[in-house]
């Protein structure tokens, strides 16, 4: 009697959980810490989501590859960029 063989689900909802997870911290870092700690961990968790869109294949991405890849690349990397600009111009009170 022969079994079919185990299904394994891709690992794309483990990396956008991740990048989920990061984002969560960056907003605990904002709510603790300010805007320009907390903007600058989004840009950057923006720019590694833009990082992985580009190098992981599609099955691996997931949830991450929603149109073609080097838009979806382009997209994060405007965010990303957009993020770290605004923390930066945000004033840090004295």
């Amino acid at each position: 009697m022969s079994t079919a063989p185990e299904r394994v689900p891709p690992p794309g909802n483990a990396v956008l959980l991740t990048l989920v997870g990061g984002i969560a911290l960056a907003l605990a870092l904002t709510l603790l810490a300010g805007p320009t700690p907390g903007g600058i961990l989004l840009g950057a968790d923006l720019a590694v989501a833009a990082v992985l869109r580009l190098v992981l294949p599609v099955r691996i991405a997931g949830a991450l590859a929603v149109r073609s890849r080097a838009l979806d690349v382009a997209v994060l990397l405007v965010l990303a960029v957009s993020c770290l600009v605004l923390a930066g111009l945000v004033p840090t009170p004295v």
